[in-house]
């Protein structure tokens, strides 16, 4: 059974879900920062102060990959070169409880940033959305086709016994909407969902 997601056509409503959904980011990643990386960096000039020369390496380099990871969330290093390689990065992110396996090609044509940007919200929204599930899916499956005049995004989650029901549901929630809804806008593509007894798959075209 194939559904169509039908975009919401108030954009007004549309720009203010976004705002809302970037300040409350902004936000989330601004406390990271002052909660955890300033508090460490203050115990940095702590220890720099009172140990000998060369003291306090292990928290600068604590401090140096925790930065790198905060810039990896803000934007892909791979934003303007390769979705494939953004992609793979994305879903190395996700939940560790949730299985997913890329099935990525070599070579992609170049993407806006913007639409890159918006394909791995999506794909970070659906991770976190998967994760909050009763029941964890044996595997996603995460893959990319570029055809002569349409390219495509799959996302194909598997369960051993069914697909959760509020999952089914996924799609009425104002969040997942808002995504879909800026995906068909933007791109002008469309957003469609497929589900059968224990596989639910979602599709971006464009």
């Amino acid at each position: 059974m194939t559904k169509l997601v039908k975009p919401v056509i108030d954009s007004a409503w549309l720009l203010r879900w976004w705002h809302r959904h970037q300040a409350q980011w902004l936000n989330r990643e601004a406390d990271a920062i002052r909660n955890g990386l300033l508090q460490d960096l203050f115990a940095v000039r702590r220890q720099l102060e009172l140990l000998p020369s060369g003291g306090g390496l292990a928290t600068v380099e604590h401090l140096y990959e925790a930065l790198a990871d905060l810039g990896n969330r803000l934007s892909s290093p791979y934003l303007h070169d390769s979705l494939p390689l953004a992609i793979q990065q994305a879903l190395a992110d996700w939940p560790p409880q949730v299985p997913a396996r890329a099935e990525l090609p070599g070579q992609w044509s170049v993407e806006p940033v913007e639409h890159t940007l918006l394909l791995l919200a999506v794909l970070n929204h659906l991770g976190q959305a998967l994760a909050a599930q009763p029941n964890q899916p044996q595997l996603c499956v995460v893959s990319l086709a570029e055809g002569p005049d349409r390219k495509r995004l799959t996302v194909s989650v598997d369960y051993a016994i069914a697909v959760p029901p509020a999952l089914l549901d996924l799609d009425q929630s104002e969040a997942w909407m808002a995504y879909l809804t800026t995906f068909d806008l933007f791109s002008q593509g469309q957003a469609s969902s497929t589900y059968e007894a224990t596989t639910l798959r979602w599709t971006f075209d464009w």
